[in-house]
């Protein structure tokens, strides 16, 4: 059997994509909290059921991240010029800065405030926010700038001259550059751009669906897990091998949930998609908090800190969403672009009642 799925420019949400969003956050949030285990003791860094999944993941999270936006950024009915690539460039800067700032300066504060108890101590303030940005913040920060410094592309062809030069720029990188103390700047998009080209040449293509892509993404996928696991029982840092390893995981799970997600199309996705904002840029200070409380009352189990940490972490994030989204000014640190035109809304409401 045969099915061709599109996945053009269609429609103006993909459920996909939410879906894909949503399970690399749970990820974050997984890997953040049990890394944080281990900086407190309950486990031991060189341990295999340490290494192993966390370098895994480590090596395919963020990427599925920076392959949604560039779809999303490609997929457009508005032609590129260089005047809408400035008006485009100063949206996400509110839209990215905002919350970007916003939770770096929360994170520092705490970090000095509660320098005793936290795992990671405060970094200088401007080097932080503008040379060496903090996890998971780094993300929003080199988001920006691949927006800045990759155009939209109205032609097939010139879009996959981009992606072959993101390829060249990600293999000069992995091979000459990884090693030197590079700003953020330069190592995170030179790192990231083959990502985020990946999935604006996404807009471009049509899966299809048959037993030999399905059969080929599970092998690729086998292979992944293979060589994740004989390189990573130990603690490893070797830059081809996270690519190499990156690559067979995200081709099969884009595949995956594309396919999957095209037999759900009643699923209302969007209601967890609006979620991914808050549960990224808050689980790691609240999980921080919840640990502190913890130790202060005298619990230190494992099972405690790690589980039920790792439930708080997300509720609580979508619980003050959900608190925010009533009013502009709260929802605002979170959406920018949303709480003004909610706060445009209820002026306007206003005007005519």
């Amino acid at each position: 059997m045969m099915t061709n799925q599109s996945i053009g420019c269609k429609r103006k949400r993909y459920i996909w994509i939410d879906a894909v969003k949503i399970f690399a956050c749970f990820l974050v949030v997984f890997g953040h909290l049990y890394m944080s285990m281990m900086s407190g003791g309950w486990i031991q860094e060189s341990k295999i059921y340490y290494c192993w999944p966390v370098q895994t993941i480590y090596t395919f999270h963020v990427p599925l991240f920076f392959l949604c936006s560039g779809f999303l950024y490609q997929c457009t009915s508005k032609e590129w010029t260089l005047q809408e690539h400035r008006k485009n460039i100063q949206k996400k800067f509110l839209a990215l800065g905002v919350p970007y700032f916003t939770f770096s300066l929360i994170t520092l504060i705490l970090k000095v405030v509660f320098s005793a108890e936290v795992n990671n101590q405060a970094t200088p303030i401007l080097k932080t926010l503008f040379i060496a940005p903090i996890a998971p913040y780094w993300y929003l920060y080199t988001l920006f700038f691949l927006f800045c410094f990759i155009p939209r592309f109205n032609d097939k062809k010139a879009l996959r001259s981009c992606f072959v030069i993101t390829i060249v720029l990600k293999l000069i990188y992995i091979i000459f550059l990884h090693t030197f103390n590079l700003p953020d700047i330069v190592s995170k998009v030179l790192a990231n751009a083959i990502w985020f080209v990946m999935g604006m040449i996404l807009t471009k293509s049509e899966i299809v669906k048959t037993k030999g892509k399905s059969l080929s993404c599970m092998i690729l996928f086998v292979i992944g897990i293979s060589i994740s696991y004989l390189f990573y029982k130990a603690p490893r840092n070797i830059a081809y091998i996270q690519f190499l390893v990156g690559i067979c995981f995200v081709i099969p799970i884009i595949y995956f949930f594309i396919i999957k997600c095209e037999n759900y199309k009643t699923l209302n996705m969007n209601k967890l998609g609006k979620y991914f904002m808050p549960v990224y840029v808050l689980h790691t200070i609240v999980a921080a908090m919840f640990r502190s409380v913890l130790l202060k009352i005298g619990i230190h189990s494992f099972i405690v800190h790690f589980f039920v940490g790792l439930i708080v972490s997300i509720m609580i994030p979508v619980v003050i969403y959900n608190l925010a989204e009533k009013k502009w000014f709260l929802l605002f640190w979170f959406e920018p672009m949303k709480a003004l035109k909610m706060k445009r809304g209820n002026n306007e409401n206003y005007r005519i009642s």
